[in-house]
């Protein structure tokens, strides 16, 4: 343990004693959440009954609720998938519909083991430079959010002009040696939850 470790430990139990927690709020039965569980419940057995798994889910305080209808409605898009340009993906179960019976396919159990957890680790924007769409690098989120046409910045050692932020992706053109905007950031301390 470092001296800051300490540190932070003895203000800890301070705000412990004076109870000073943190406030946390837990969402109803989240279904995206729902759905890696059964996915990751799926690739861990050979198969499950519906039943079993549906009770499964409702131990969960977040479920506790959860109709039948709505449960298969996720074990419907995880069976079936989604329609993409590409075609259909995302199916990760055999669902046996008349024994009531799940089972994993063969991706299920690398999706799970690399996808699990709500909140992605961090999450870059594509930097486009137009005319052509061409990616020349990508920039961190809070960046990008905070970031207005018009302002510059650098990546390597050429500058670009921000053209407009769209979801995922900054467009940019070469901003013709303009100094770049003073960029921003920020440190993160933990929770004291």
């Amino acid at each position: 343990m470092s001296r800051d470790d300490l540190v932070e430990c003895a203000a800890l139990m301070r705000c412990v004693q004076r109870r000073e927690l943190d406030r946390i709020e837990i969402p109803e039965g989240p279904l995206d959440i729902l759905a890696q569980q059964i996915v990751a419940s799926a690739a861990a057995t050979e198969e499950w009954s519906e039943d079993a798994l549906l009770s499964l889910a409702r131990r969960a305080w977040p479920y506790r609720n959860l109709s039948e209808e709505t449960f298969g409605q996720v074990l419907h898009v995880l069976s079936e998938g989604f329609a993409t340009s590409r075609g259909r993906r995302g199916a990760y179960l055999h669902h046996d519909e008349v024994n009531r019976h799940i089972r994993p396919r063969r991706s299920a159990r690398l999706t799970a083991i690399t996808n699990g957890g709500a909140i992605p680790d961090n999450f870059d924007y594509e930097v486009r430079l137009e005319p052509e769409g061409l990616r020349v690098g990508s920039l961190n989120e809070d960046f990008a959010i905070e970031s207005m046409a018009g302002d510059i910045f650098q990546l390597g050692n050429v500058s670009y002009e921000i053209l407009r932020v769209e979801p995922g992706v900054v467009r940019v053109a070469d901003a013709k040696g303009k100094p770049p905007s003073l960029p921003f950031w920020f440190g993160e301390a933990p929770a004291r939850a």
